[in-house]
């Protein structure tokens, strides 16, 4: 039976649905989602009760959610409601008003779990021991300090990039006496919390301003790969940003590539958060979060192995044949050990992983269709998120999955190389021809080769193969790599086949 959950989310900016469908071995995978601004802050009188108009707003949105959420078949739906009701005097008429109408209920979150959330989000979906991160919402910003991986310390500002802008910055364009009061304001709040500082670790944004932020200097620098999670920004360049926009007349601002319409008032004051808090810390990093509060509501809990974890889901999306997949990982695990052993390839734990992963996914493709499947893999390890990687190593990754030469794996890098310098290519290579080597160990997919022992014999490398039976598919196949070694590996390698089945 299908499994569909969802999140509903209303927020001070914006009301959003997000559906997931949970398969049998508890893997989720986000599938639709519905983003409607309503700004409901702003529907907050001088007493802190919700005008009727925001109110009926956002029943209308929700009754297009559970109009969806019917037709997908939805079974549990998840409410969660933040800063705005959070204020509200009217908050449970509100949302007895809301279990009325579309019968969903609502759980309004403390600053603390809504604080939480946001942190298991990020740490769930990236391979970062320590930082700091910051969810800027519409009326509220959470901080949240983590050390190897666990949560140290959090706080809930109750301002955000909607509350910021209707008291700080009265018209479309700011004056320099706007933003200095606003910066000063910023300053003083962040200075309450002397827990807010850094040793060399990076600020993780999440939420709409920091993913604004990352689309807009992605199209300034023509960014080859169109992926915000995990996507780097240095502080001058997020103040060069800053600059254009606040240069900008606000139709201007309101149409440059890469933003919605709907952020463009906002967005100055949710990038005056950032730089501010980036001052405070002494980071000169931020990196993009494109997982957030909704993401950690739906997983609930702190995942061990990310990677491992997202692994786990490609090869499930992908339909990967997980026995076959896992021979191809062990073969090459043992062969980049052995070559380390026999000083051929110089051991990195991170080349390994990257190796590992590769080896893992590298049949993905045959889901999209046999014939330049390697092609089709390439395609989806660069488009599809695998949490835990950066950038670079997605590439890198995906390059390694795919490989079969190098004029073919030059052709698939042209766009992204940019990305890489010429000792990853030269890794790409190395790790490439490993993966060939073990893939032809298992063409015919039986797991024939039971174990390997390198050995230098004379002037060549000897492969000796410990099997079952005879594998002449396989034997075939794996000659045919010798070229690639040699080239890569400055020696030439033989194969020995063992039958362990002989006595």
């Amino acid at each position: 039976m299908e499994n569909y959950n969802a999140v509903i989310d209303i927020g001070s900016n914006s009301v959003r649905l997000v559906i997931y469908y949970e398969d049998v071995h508890g893997v989720i995978y986000e599938v639709d989602q519905l983003k409607s601004v309503v700004r409901l802050s702003s529907y907050l009188d001088s007493y802190k009760h919700i005008k009727e108009e925001g109110i009926d707003r956002t029943i209308e949105v929700l009754k297009q959610f559970k109009q969806l959420c019917d037709a997908r078949g939805v079974g549990k739906v998840l409410g969660i409601a933040t800063a705005a009701l959070r204020q509200a005097a009217n908050q449970q008429d509100f949302l007895m008003q809301i279990r009325k109408e579309t019968g969903f209920s609502i759980q309004v979150l403390s600053g603390e779990e809504e604080a939480y959330y946001g942190y298991l989000a990020v740490v769930n979906s990236m391979k970062i021991e320590n930082g700091f991160s910051i969810d800027i919402g519409g009326g509220s910003s959470e901080v949240v300090r983590f050390a190897n991986r666990r949560l140290v310390r959090s706080y809930s500002f109750s301002f955000g990039a909607v509350t910021l802008t209707q008291e700080y910055i009265r018209s479309e364009n700011p004056t320099k006496q706007d933003l200095m009061t606003l910066q000063q304001f910023l300053v003083n709040q962040f200075s309450t919390q002397e827990w807010l500082l850094g040793e060399d670790v990076p600020l993780i944004g999440i939420g709409g301003t920091a993913r604004a932020l990352g689309k807009i200097h992605q199209k300034l620098t023509r960014y080859p790969l169109l992926s915000l999670h995990h996507y780097e920004i240095w502080k001058d360049e997020i103040d060069l940003v800053f600059h254009q926009l606040i240069k900008m007349n606000g139709e201007k601002r309101k149409s440059i590539e890469g933003m919605s319409r709907n952020r463009g008032d906002i967005i100055i004051a949710g990038i005056m958060v950032l730089r501010a808090l980036m001052e405070k810390i002494g980071t000169d990093k931020l990196i993009i979060s494109n997982k957030g509060l909704r993401d950690g509501v739906i997983q609930g809990k702190l995942r061990d192995d990310v990677i491992g974890y997202g692994v786990k889901k490609f090869m499930n999306m992908y339909q990967i044949n997980e026995g076959h997949s896992r021979q191809v990982s062990f073969l090459t695990s043992q062969i980049f050990d052995q070559l380390k052993k026999i000083h051929l390839h110089p051991y990195d734990f991170n080349e390994k992983e990257l190796l590992r992963i590769a080896s893992l996914l590298h049949d993905a493709g045959r889901s999209i269709n046999y014939y330049e499947f390697e092609r089709h893999t390439f395609y989806l390890m660069v488009h599809v998120l695998l949490p835990g990687l950066t950038h670079r190593e997605r590439i890198i990754t995906a390059l390694v999955a795919s490989y079969t030469g190098s004029k073919k794996m030059r052709s698939l890098l042209n766009s992204y190389a940019s990305l890489l310098t010429e000792a990853d290519i030269e890794m790409v290579e190395k790790l490439g021809v490993i993966l060939l080597i073990a893939r032809s160990l298992d063409r015919s997919e039986s797991g024939a080769v039971t174990g390997l022992h390198l050995y230098p014999k004379g002037e060549v490398i000897q492969f000796a193969c410990l099997g079952k039976g005879k594998c002449p598919l396989e034997l075939k196949l794996v000659e045919e790599t010798g070229k690639k070694f040699r080239k890569h590996f400055g020696i030439p390698m033989e194969f020995q086949w063992i039958n362990h089945t002989q006595s």
